[in-house]
């Protein structure tokens, strides 16, 4: 899992994790379902965005986190379930998935802007979004992955903040 190894280099001091998606369509509903799988555990430092994730910047700025990582189904040409990290700019160019009411590049950038984070975008390529379909096992696959992937990057945050 080289992403694994990426989103780590990214993950530092206090991290945020902000899903965003929409379950009743398909694989756009991953980042939701990583948000919410992990907010159990981590209730200060997991967020569900959904369809609006510009509604949860309030709450992921009360935190005040060094680094935002952003999870998002995408489409960026890759293998289903492929997992992708990349920064607010690389963001911008090329990734696209239309279910959301800001462009995600345009969204990390002013979430960046607004916390003083560096913020980053786990991408999980999507095999569909059509609407009321079950996620893909592709899908399925990843989000149990990049789920216990930061989980223990936010164990380590929260370690680290204890102290």
């Amino acid at each position: 899992m080289p992403w694994a190894a990426a989103l780590r280099e990214a993950a530092g001091g206090r991290v945020v994790v902000l899903g965003i998606g929409n379950d009743l369509r398909a694989d756009d509903g991953a980042g939701s379902l990583v948000a919410r799988s992990l907010r159990e555990r981590f209730p200060d430092a997991a967020f569900d965005g959904g369809q609006a994730p510009e509604n949860a910047s309030g709450p992921v700025r009360r935190v005040r986190p060094d680094t935002v990582i952003v999870v998002d189904a995408a489409d960026f040409g890759g293998a289903p379930g492929e997992v992708r990290v990349a920064s607010a700019t690389g963001a911008a160019a090329g990734l696209t998935l239309g279910t959301h009411a800001l462009p995600i590049g345009t969204f990390m950038q002013a979430l960046g802007e607004m916390t003083g984070a560096a913020v980053h975008l786990m991408a999980i390529q999507a095999v569909t979004t059509a609407f009321g379909a079950a996620m893909t096992p592709e899908v399925a696959v990843a989000v149990v992955e990049v789920t216990r992937e930061l989980a223990e990057i936010l164990q380590t945050s929260k370690q680290g903040r204890d102290q």
